[in-house]
């Protein structure tokens, strides 16, 4: 399952990647809603990707996708 905590390990596995849009509007969408499977990205989803892309552009570090998420849940390890 593409939870929370699947994209924290993701993140925390890859700490210099480069991630794009799509996989941290994925992020932050499970980070909001506990999770974000091929189904789940409709129109909040989009909504999220275009909001990152605008503010970052195509990629964002592992911080910036962190801050992100952090900015949408209480909970944070």
């Amino acid at each position: 399952m593409r939870d929370r905590e699947h994209y924290i390990k993701v993140l925390a596995e890859n700490p210099n990647a480069t991630i794009g849009t799509t996989l941290a509007a994925a992020a932050v969408y499970a980070a909001r809603h506990g999770r974000c499977e091929p189904e789940d990205r409709g129109d909040d989803w989009r909504a999220i990707v275009r909001d990152l892309q605008a503010r970052y552009g195509e990629n964002l570090t592992v911080d910036e996708v962190r801050r992100e998420m952090r900015g949408l849940t209480k909970e944070w390890p």
